[in-house]
């Protein structure tokens, strides 16, 4: 009786994960109360496809629920988006963002959120998690050798449900957005605006666009990390070409 019942729950852990909503092209409308919605870089982090919202804010898609959408522009603060089932079915996918609070030039704001107690040197070699890290490492993040324990008679139900229910997957997606957001700061750090539209040569609409070309490039984050700014700009001039001839070749 119990082998029948381990072997179901089996059978139902397997159907869940064969069935998938397929994507779809969404409409969307960017509002902002006190900016302009345009030139908004919409970018689905799970198919890698990306666009930029027109002159009244509106955009087209591909995606499907659990898929993450992430909206920037220079003038508007950063948000994420899960797609809901509900998102899926709607006609229209409403987002609302908020305009930046403008920069006091007299002010200077130093970014500390790079130190920490290793880079301090106040632990030794200790393992530390960021926010989502933690949150998987409670929840477990099945994996499958842990069908093996079937045969033990036993099986550990936690990371299958968190599984089922799309929570690792979401944390998982979490770890990775960390990962971008640390990568993104670091480049604001590194970079005024001014460097990639005068020196790069690439259109003030497209520059959020690039910033996320650059950190899904893998040699460019192998060179981020090794905090070399000569080298880093070098990779960025030649990435740069590359960015704006994709560009240009998708007007054309």
């Amino acid at each position: 009786m119990k082998s029948n019942s381990t072997f179901q729950i089996f059978l139902f852990f397997v159907s869940q994960f064969v069935f998938s909503q397929s994507e779809k092209l969404l409409y969307g409308k960017i509002s902002v109360k006190d900016a302009t919605p345009q030139g908004v870089h919409i970018l689905n982090l799970m198919n890698e496809k990306e666009t930029v919202s027109d002159s009244k804010g509106a955009f087209l898609i591909e995606a499907k629920p659990d898929d993450l959408l992430v909206f920037s522009a220079n003038h508007l603060d950063y948000m994420r988006k899960i797609i809901e089932t509900s998102d899926y079915n709607s006609p229209v996918l409403i987002i609302e963002m908020t305009s930046k609070i403008n920069e006091l030039d007299e002010v200077e704001v130093r970014n500390y959120s790079h130190l920490n107690a290793e880079s301090l040197g106040i632990t030794n070699g200790v393992k530390t998690y960021t926010p989502a890290e933690r949150k998987l490492k409670t929840a477990g993040d099945f994996k499958p050798i842990h069908l093996l324990s079937i045969l033990g008679g036993s099986l550990p139900v936690d990371p299958i449900l968190n599984a089922i229910n799309g929570r690792t997957k979401r944390l998982k997606e979490e770890i990775k957005i960390e990962k971008k957001e640390r990568y993104l700061s670091k480049l604001e750090e590194l970079y005024s605006g001014t460097f990639y539209t005068e020196k790069l040569k690439i259109n003030a609409d497209y520059v959020d666009g690039f910033k996320y070309y650059l950190i899904d490039n893998d040699e460019f984050i192998a060179v981020l990390n090794r905090s070399n700014e000569a080298q880093i700009s070098f990779l960025m001039s030649q990435l740069s070409v590359e960015y704006n001839n994709l560009i240009s070749n998708d007007k054309n």
